[in-house]
């Protein structure tokens, strides 16, 4: 996830990284996906900033690579955005406390921000990660 400066944290592939306000990095393989919200789309120097520090970033992840990926960019609201939140982990679904313990990132998200990333998500029938695993009857995996 970019970060204010051009830095970046590194966080899991769950589809709770993908708020309004940010840009994300996913690395994949064969493609690096670069995704950015709607909030931030609408600051124009912001976007530009973040969008130039994914973009340095996804070049330098794939430069010695071969064959060398596909570098993708999706904008939060756009057709192709589903095709990157496909590649996540679904964790939306879950409940807060296991979300949490995946993503200790939601904590510092107030409860309008909460609200308002989990009403982004499209509504789908697939099971979260942790749902599919119990249908399994298997445990899911602790949180690293």
């Amino acid at each position: 996830m970019h970060r204010e400066g051009g830095t970046f944290e590194e966080l899991p592939a769950y589809d709770l990284v993908i708020q309004s306000d940010t840009a994300v990095v996913l690395d994949h393989g064969t493609n690096v996906f670069i995704w950015w919200g709607a909030e931030l789309a609408a600051d124009e120097a912001r976007s530009a900033a973040a969008l130039a520090a994914c973009t340095t970033l996804a070049v330098e992840l794939t430069e010695l690579r071969f064959p060398a990926p596909r570098i993708l960019a999706f904008k939060e609201g756009s057709s192709q955005a589903r095709y990157f939140v496909s590649r996540l982990i679904l964790a939306h679904k879950d409940p807060p406390y296991e979300q949490e313990a995946r993503f200790p990132q939601l904590r510092t998200l107030t409860t309008k921000q909460r609200t308002k990333l989990k009403s982004s998500f499209i509504h789908f029938d697939d099971p979260s990660f942790c749902e599919w695993m119990r249908s399994l009857k298997v445990v899911p995996p602790e949180p690293i």
